[in-house]
């Protein structure tokens, strides 16, 4: 171990595998910690599963999905601001998320700034349409007790059973949690209800309605993903001295004992460091390791973990059919809309929205055309304009493993940044973050890691350190 410890103390260089949010967090983070760090990403751009692309037949930014961030995403506005482009991107002052149901009926969830959290929300929620006036007195009941819960006290039991159930067992109804409880945790937890756990289901109430003011307000990017952190994050990785590889995977860590000592890239080079960080999903990261690590219990626990799909239906019409900014749906396979000519500012004759659909089994394993009359005649049901506009485009894209699925049980199976190999680090979402598979979770997974790089640093420097008696 006295090896290890000189080595560790030494420490200078990190290779960083994963060029993702995860991975470019890691390696800011790092990098302004004084380490040289060299951040390997397989794709000729950075960003990971927030990316964009040039559709060439509209010439416009695509995003590979509606990606959305909330007031309460500290770690990823600081990341955004890190980076220099906060201004590219849009926040609510007050929160406002427009919900239709059956028959057009609209109403909406917004937050008023005269009021503190969590009666921010009650003027909206007691005119929320779509609920009876007893159902939300009810709902107002259950509102408070997840307020009041101590998850971490509670997380074996809350562990254990799904949101739903939770709420069932605390008196709410089926229609409550279809119409109002669903229609937050279906978007933010990239699953149904009935398939999260409550321990993650109460999380993310008690950080967009309890903790502030702010914390549910939406923001999203107002340029295409790969045009937001790409070059963004490559200018500054370089500028503080960092190296990028792109265009090139990591097909493997070599070891020597317990300690990586290279990774060997897609190119036949091996890069030799002193740490190194994983910043790949959890499905890869086994296959990266030489045996017999992929069979030990930290790294195999993650085999239980299970991925999500999500959908992105986007349509250009010749005209006008939607004025707000984004759209929420009930009792329609459409779940939410997002006017891309106005977030991104392309304006003009016609309009691009994107159809975003979580939790989308049903709809990734159906093919084009079929999705094309689904959605392109649900559209003409919910926007009246749409009747008489001409599709002039249409495209989907399916990312079928967008996010881990936080089902009863999956935070048992998340690792911590360390590893039993001793100087190899985790960052990714799908890690101990406390967040649910999300922009958020990748960011602080990576603040996270290059956290425990620095306090095993500092560990082995502190042993290391001649006492004062010689």
């Amino acid at each position: 171990m006295a090896a290890d410890r000189g080595f560790l103390t030494t420490s200078r260089r990190c290779v960083v595998a994963g060029g993702g949010l995860a991975g470019i967090s890691t390696a800011l983070a790092l990098q302004d910690a004084g380490l040289t760090v060299t951040l390997v990403e397989r794709r000729p751009f950075l960003g990971g599963r927030a990316y964009s692309f040039v559709d060439h037949e509209t010439g416009q930014e695509v995003d590979n999905g509606q990606h959305v961030f909330l007031a309460c995403c500290t770690a990823y506005r600081r990341f955004l601001n890190r980076l220099g482009v906060t201004e590219k991107t849009s926040l609510q002052r007050r929160l406002r998320v427009p919900v239709v149901g059956q028959g057009g009926v609209r109403s909406e969830l917004s937050g008023v700034s005269w009021l503190p959290a969590p009666l921010h929300v009650l003027p909206s929620f007691l005119r929320y349409k779509h609920l009876s006036f007893g159902e939300r007195l009810r709902t107002l009941r259950v509102l408070f007790g997840v307020m009041r819960l101590g998850r971490e006290q509670r997380r074996d039991e809350l562990e254990r059973q799904s949101f739903k159930e939770w709420l069932l067992k605390h008196g709410e109804g089926e229609r409550a949690i279809q119409r109002f409880w669903n229609l937050v945790a279906m978007p933010t937890l990239n699953d149904d209800i009935s398939a999260v756990s409550a321990f993650m289901g109460t999380m993310v109430f008690q950080e967009a309605f309890f903790k502030g003011r702010r914390g549910a307000e939406v923001g999203y990017a107002k340029v295409g993903l790969t045009e937001l952190i790409s070059d963004a994050a490559q200018h500054a990785l370089e500028g503080g001295g960092g190296r990028l590889v792109l265009g090139q995977g990591v097909t493997g860590f070599r070891l020597e004992g317990d300690r990586v000592r290279a990774v060997e890239l897609s190119s036949g080079e091996r890069l030799e460091g002193d740490v190194f960080v994983s910043a790949v999903p959890w499905n890869a990261l086994p296959k990266l390791l030489p045996e017999p690590w992929p069979r030990h219990l930290f790294f195999s626990s993650t085999e239980g973990l299970e991925a999500a799909p999500i959908v992105g239906v986007h349509i250009w019409y010749d005209r006008q059919v939607m004025e707000d900014e984004f759209l929420a749906f009930l009792d329609s396979p459409v779940q939410w809309v997002f006017n891309k000519s106005a977030i991104m500012g392309t304006g003009g004759y016609g309009q691009h929205v994107c159809i975003s659909l979580s939790g989308a089994w049903e709809y990734a394993s159906m093919g084009k055309q079929a999705l094309r009359n689904l959605f392109v005649d649900e559209m003409a049901k919910l926007f009246p304009r749409a009747r008489e506009a001409n599709v002039e485009r249409f495209i989907v894209v399916k990312q079928l493993g967008a996010t881990f699925r936080s089902q009863p049980g999956a935070e048992a199976l998340r690792p911590g940044q360390r590893t039993p190999i001793a100087n190899l680090f985790l960052a990714g979402d799908w890690t101990q973050t406390g967040w649910p598979s999300t922009m958020e979770s990748a960011v602080r997974s990576g603040e996270q890691a290059a956290q425990a790089v620095a306090g095993t640093l500092r560990k082995a420097k502190a042993v290391d350190r001649p006492s004062p008696t010689g």
